[in-house]
């Protein structure tokens, strides 16, 4: 065996670069509210003010609600932490991704290399199920294995996933069907669903 592409050593491989790409997926998610509440903040305390100076005080008065509103988001979501937050995971699954491919897959590294992968997923915050699924859909089509293995995630799981979990009745449904025509032909496994 010559490198990290059979059994568990190809699972461990495969579960360290999905793992990489959710957090990197989450970073980027929570990069854009954060620079989005920034702009908001930004703009409408500009039109405030300068619609105070011009002496529209109704017009004020909506554009500071919007101000403290986009405030009290930034004070709650805390999305720049969580973006960080993200951000320093993906960086320790990319390092043990670079540890992984710098080994030969032995059963010692292999062990090594598991755990690693618990030590930083022991830092993790709760997974966005569709986001990981989506992550691992990234990881699928990098690695050259046909779309078919890819999860049938929906537009809208796709988009708003980062947000809240929906439709995993159909994906279950689907993940069955892959395991009875697995179950009756010889191909390659599916992509699980599984966390």
């Amino acid at each position: 065996m010559s490198d990290w592409s059979e059994g568990a050593y190809h699972d461990l491989s495969f579960s360290v670069e999905k793992c990489r790409r959710y957090h990197a997926l989450m970073q980027a998610h929570y990069d854009r509210c954060y620079n989005l509440i920034r702009v908001a903040t930004a703009l409408t305390g500009t039109s405030g003010f300068f619609s105070l100076v011009a002496g529209g005080t109704e017009t004020a008065k909506v554009l500071t609600g919007i101000v403290a509103a986009a405030a009290t988001f930034d004070q709650v979501f805390r999305f720049n932490r969580k973006a960080r937050s993200h951000e320093a995971l993906a960086r320790r699954f990319t390092d043990l991704s670079s540890k992984i491919a710098g080994w030969e897959p032995t059963p010692a590294n292999l062990k090594k290399a598991r755990a690693e992968r618990i030590r930083i997923e022991r830092d993790e915050p709760p997974v966005k199920r569709l986001i990981d699924l989506l992550a691992q859909n990234e990881e699928v089509r990098a690695r050259g294995i046909s779309d078919e293995y890819c999860v049938p995630l929906s537009k809208w799981q796709r988009r708003f996933g980062y947000v809240w979990t929906f439709g995993m009745l159909r994906l279950e449904r689907w993940e069955t069907e892959q395991r009875k025509f697995k179950s009756t032909t010889s191909q390659e496994p599916a992509a699980s669903t599984d966390a």
